[in-house]
Formats: structure tokens, sequence, C-alpha cells
């Protein structure tokens, strides 16, 4: 008889029935009318209960959620491509309207000078080491483009041809130093040359030298051409007046000229290939 009293099982055979003998007393107590069974099997698996409503629930949020992932990385990608569309769409449109802006100013300089023979051409390479002093274009003798040619954008002198291929030529810019052209200054009428500066920080840059102490020249003045010496014609901008200065050599004073042309910015270009005068040396008195 000890010997069942002390076994665990009958000690755990008691504890049931000792709490299935209070459930019976509290469910009597409150009216209640589950089985003592049931209420006990109740309070035993309650916990249970909550905990697997609670893993479900999460589950359920975690499929909500993984599904409105996949929704908005579907719509992420689809915006992506919107945007690069709207993207391409603007590019295309600058690159139109730059080119109808190049065609406007071709065709307001052909209207100002009918005389004017004119072949556009692209610019496909730069001079590494100094792209503002030369660069290359894809036209040559095939299209009737020869040495010394003008080469302008819209109303602005860029440079002259100074080599010239089958299919291509090679264009010394204005801030070349082996540039040399003849030029006024619109508001005094005075008369000199340009000639380049060599390396340059940004866009065009030129020097008017010789500048006489008594000089009206002052900074905004507009620099054209003289058309004197067959190679450019007459009125072509080659730039504004940024800046006077002394020179160290000989005591006179020299203008810097800055275009308002930027040769980065420049796609395509047009060479003068025939005007009234070209070739022809024009010799201006004092």
């Amino acid at each position: 008889m000890k010997k069942i009293i002390r076994n665990r099982a009958f000690k755990a055979l008691i504890c049931v029935i000792v709490a299935l003998s209070l459930g019976a007393v509290i469910a009597a107590y409150t009216h209640n009318n589950s089985t003592p069974l049931s209420s006990a099997t109740s309070t035993v698996l309650h916990p249970l209960q909550r905990f697997s409503s609670y893993l479900s629930y999460k589950f359920s949020n975690f499929n909500d959620s993984f599904k409105s992932s996949k929704t908005l990385q579907e719509e992420n990608s689809k915006l992506k491509e919107q945007i690069e569309e709207y993207q391409n769409k603007i590019i295309d449109y600058n690159n139109i309207k730059k080119k109808l802006g190049t065609y406007e100013d071709f065709l307001g300089v052909k209207e100002e000078n009918p005389d004017f023979k004119f072949q556009n051409a692209k610019i496909i390479s730069n001079d590494f080491e100094n792209p503002f002093a030369s660069f290359t274009l894809n036209k040559g003798t095939a299209a009737g483009v020869k040495i010394n040619d003008p080469v302008i954008y819209g109303k602005n002198l860029i440079g002259v041809v100074a080599s010239v291929g089958p299919t291509s030529c090679t264009v010394y810019s204005i801030s070349n130093p082996k540039m040399n052209v003849s030029v006024y200054e619109t508001y005094t009428g005075e008369i000199g040359y340009v000639t380049g500066l060599g390396k340059t920080e940004d866009r065009i840059y030129c020097k008017l030298p010789g500048l006489k102490s008594e000089s009206s020249v002052s900074p905004s003045g507009i620099i054209c051409t003289t058309g004197n010496g067959g190679v450019y014609p007459k009125d072509l901008i080659v730039g504004t007046v940024v800046k006077l200065e002394n020179s160290k050599e000989d005591g006179s004073s020299y203008a810097t000229i800055r275009s308002a042309v930027n040769i980065e910015e420049l796609s395509e270009v047009f060479i003068i290939t025939e005007f009234e005068g070209q070739g022809v040396i024009t010799i201006t008195g004092d």
C-alpha cells in the first residue's frame, strides 16, 4: 500500500482528481453549465489557444506584408521604366530644340548674307590637351571645304579651317595662338586684331593687343570682324570685352575677349565655303 501511495503515477492521478473536483466546485458555484472536465481542459489549453491565435495573426499579417511588398516592387519597377522613358523624351526634345536653334540662327545669317554658301558639319573630336584650341569636323574637300574657310555658330565666329582631307577637316578656334583676325569694336569703331590666348579654363578666349592709352574700348564692348584680309566676312561676332590689362612687354594695353559660345556644348557648326570678297585682301588706311 505504501508503495502505491509513493508511486509517481498515483500521485499524478490524485492531482488530476483534485483539480477536477475543484473545477466541479467552482462550476457549481458560478452556475456554469460546463462540465468539470471541459472546464479543466479549457483552463489547461487556454494559453495554447491564445498562442495559436497569435501565430495565426502574425502569419496573416506577414502574408499581407509580403503581398504588399511584392506589389510595391512591381509598381516601383513600372515607375522607373516610365521615368526612364520620360528622361529619354526630354533628352530628345532638348536635342531637337538645340538643333532647331542652330538652324534658326543659320537662317538669320543666311537672310542677312545671301552671298554666303554654307556646309553644316558635326564636331567629331577635340584636341585633348586643349579642347578650346582646335577640333575636327566631319566634312572635307568632298563637301567643298577648303583651308581658311571660316567656321561659325549662329553669327559667332568659332574658328577657321587649318587643314582639310577628303571627308574631314581640322579647325583652329579663335583661342588658338596661331589665329589672327582683323576686328573692330562696335561702339568706338577702333580697329585692331585678335589672337588666341592659348590654354583657357573655360570657353573661348582671345586678346586684342596694342590698344593705346587713350583707347575708349571698355568691358562689355562687342568685337566683330572687319572683313579685311579676305578670310573672314565682315561683322561676324568674335566676342565681348571682359577686361583690360597693361602689357608687360611694351607698356600698351590689351583687352581680353570672351566668346559667347562654349565649344564643349557644341555638336554641330557651319562652315562658310563661299562669300563675297573671299580671298580678296583689303587694305584699310589709318
